[in-house]
């Protein structure tokens, strides 16, 4: 296809505007090739040998038959968005999910073949009130309760199991975003951490299936309790305190025992008599509850616990702890006061990834808890992993944007700053070097400089000299008026996307472009904000000085023939504000991500951006976008995982050269 840029004397005559489609459905959908990865934000569901991981928008299935060697078996369809409960009643599983756009429902899983799980029906019309907040799903006595934080509590009839019906019942609000609901019997058990450091435990009476009843609103202190782990009759509490409560009258909440602990973030009981504490240092705490009245310490097990989030039973014998650096540990319990690891397998795609680079064919996700994965780029499995060495707490890390240049990756750490990583031996990445700047959030890398900027404590843009990757150094740094959310060297330039703070009009937002003809200290040439408002993301085509910015109601195509006197030359105008939106561009094809998808355009005339296909990607902006050359494109969704779609135009499209107008470089 041939590509085309107008005179900038015809451009006042063009309305620049290609609107949204009346409907999703007035627009195709881009072909998922893959789906991997994402947040976990519920218990697996144990299954015999087979273990169901509710990873982003997918199920993640796994074998354990052999715990020391467990297999990733299958992987459903993706639901509607990001899966944050899963519960079980015969032989179907339910999840619920919530989109960030008010938006939430129920996918049902068949387990006619357990090993391979199938999504056979979903659903959005549990209400028809806008701004649902669905907090999660539980199945108790034949039906299934679900929990929306706005609309109260719904009840589920599952004579069709495959469409559950729901009604709302007399509980019309939920007042705490429950993060664990559990049913014992005739009754629900829903925990989560509530208002000025407290954690919650609320109890409902299903005992009449139809008509639920809330017995009992409790509190605990959130410091000493930082999670409950419900059972009948009581809870143990985990945090800088393991506590012991008394439910045995549901309405009353009574602190039995406790002793002070090691801090931990969660626990699960294993066994009769012992109790394991973890998630927020290193390893497993291991507790003796044979006397709940008098709970004691009985040993420590040292191993990669960081991050430690859900852990269930596998059979007799093990214990699966999922931990939030994208781990699944196979622990053998057979002798609780002794654990043993056995196996630890890698979560394909990671449970956050925040951004995409290529090396050598291989697809390289950052991770916000330790730092990079290298993955298969057909199958995403991982093959190596590159782990910081950071303070293990979450503050010190997250890890935000990467750059590859040559044989290394230069990645933002927003808890420290710069580290340069060597990817010459794919197997093992290994650290280089690295800059303290704290805060650190976008970056870009070209020659022997990179630039990085940060917002947090004060905006800060610097330039660091990286020709001796061992000892990175800073050579300049200034003040920043925006919030810097991308930052594209090309040529001569950098080009920054920022955001449009309150009180400045138009002197914030948009493009800020430095000059780089002293690449040690980046100069101010211009900055652009033509009904942009916040810029998010910004992509450049070079082959013809093309500028794709990401704004608030939509796309901005940026004639950059001139960095120092940019234009908008085209416009893709979406309905309704939208933030954190995303951009990509290869060829004759650009694509821009906002709360209401993935909007994939024909830019072969860049004046009049045209819609092809519009995709639901979880109802999230996701946190990047990659257009290799060959077909594809990555979507790195963050609490949505990595989804790959087969884009309708090819890596090899036709190139013209730049315009006519000469490009300052």
């Amino acid at each position: 296809m041939t590509r085309k840029l107008l005179a900038v004397a015809l451009l006042s005559a063009l309305p620049f505007a290609s609107p949204l489609p009346a409907s999703a459905a007035e627009a195709s959908a881009l072909e998922l090739a893959l789906a991997r990865g994402g947040a976990v934000k519920s218990e697996p569901i144990v299954d015999g040998r087979y273990v169901h991981i509710p990873t982003g928008r997918v199920l993640a299935t796994w074998d354990y038959a052999k715990p020391t060697a467990p297999l990733r078996v299958a992987t459903t369809d993706p639901a509607g968005g990001a899966i944050n409960s899963i519960t079980r009643n015969g032989d179907y599983l339910y999840a619920s999910w919530r989109g960030h756009d008010g938006t939430g429902g129920v996918a049902v899983y068949s387990l006619a073949d357990p090993a391979k799980p199938a999504l056979v029906g979903e659903s959005e019309d549990y209400s028809d009130a806008d701004n649902k907040v669905l907090l999660g799903v539980v199945a108790a006595n034949g039906h299934l309760y679900l929990f929306d934080n706005n609309h109260g509590l719904f009840v589920g009839d599952l004579s069709d199991p495959v469409k559950p019906r729901f009604t709302r019942s007399a509980i019309d609000s939920v007042p705490i975003q429950y993060t664990k609901l559990v049913a014992n019997g005739n009754l629900i058990q829903a925990t989560g951490r509530g208002w000025i450091l407290s954690t919650a435990l609320d109890l409902y009476d299903v005992s009449n299936p139809e008509d639920p009843v809330k017995l009992a609103a409790h509190s605990v202190d959130g410091l000493d309790t930082f999670s409950l782990t419900p059972e009948p009759g009581m809870a143990i509490g985990i945090g800088n305190q393991l506590s012991v409560f008394d439910l045995s009258d549901p309405t009353q909440i009574v602190k039995r025992s406790y002793l002070d602990v090691p801090p931990a973030t969660y626990g699960v009981r294993v066994g009769a008599k012992h109790f394991y504490g973890y998630g927020w240092g290193e390893g497993l705490d291991i507790y003796d509850l044979s006397n709940l009245d008098s709970p004691r310490p009985v040993g420590h097990f040292d191993m990669s616990a960081f991050g430690g989030h859900y852990a269930v039973r596998s059979g007799s014998k093990h214990l699966l702890l999922q931990t939030n650096t994208d781990l699944v540990h196979s622990i053998d319990v057979s002798a609780p006061a002794k654990p043993r690891r056995v196996a630890t397998a890698w979560l394909p795609g990671g449970v956050d990834p925040r951004d995409i680079a290529m090396y050598r064919g291989r697809a390289l996700l950052v991770q916000p808890n330790y730092g990079l994965m290298m993955s298969d780029p057909n199958t995403l499995s991982p093959l190596s992993r590159f782990e910081a060495r950071l303070p293990e707490n979450m503050e010190a890390r997250s890890f935000e944007q990467a750059v590859v240049s040559g044989n290394r990756a230069w990645v933002a750490a927003w808890g420290f700053g710069l580290i340069g990583v060597d990817l010459s031996n794919p197997k093992q990445p290994v650290e280089e070097g690295r800059l303290e700047f704290p805060y650190a959030a976008v970056l870009d890398v070209k020659g022997n400089y990179a630039y990085v900027a940060k917002w947090t404590n004060g905006g800060l843009f610097g330039a660091v000299d990286i020709s001796d990757p061992a000892a990175p150094e800073l050579t300049w740094w200034d003040g920043l008026s925006g919030q810097p959310y991308r930052i594209k060297v090309d040529g001569q330039y950098a080009y920054m996307a920022e955001s449009q703070e309150s009180g400045t009009g138009t002197d914030t937002g948009g493009l800020r472009i430095f000059d780089l003809s002293n690449p040690a200290k980046p100069a101010f040439a211009a900055h652009f904000n033509q009904g942009c408002g916040h810029a998010f993301d910004v992509t450049i085509d070079s082959a013809v000085s093309l500028a794709y910015v990401a704004c608030t109601e939509g796309l901005q195509v940026v004639d950059i023939a001139n960095p120092r006197s940019p234009k908008v030359v085209g416009r893709y105008d979406t309905p309704g504000y939208s933030q954190f939106n995303k951009v990509a561009q290869r060829g004759d094809r650009a694509w821009y991500a906002n709360i209401d998808g993935l909007h994939e355009l024909d830019v072969s005339d860049p004046t009049h951006p045209v819609l092809l296909k519009l995709t639901n990607l979880g109802h999230q902006v996701p946190q990047r976008l990659l257009a290799p050359s060959d077909g594809v494109l990555y979507v790195a969704g963050g609490e949505t995982g990595v989804q790959v779609f087969k884009t309708s135009a090819g890596g090899k499209e036709a190139r013209l050269p730049s315009p006519s107008s000469p490009r300052q470089r």
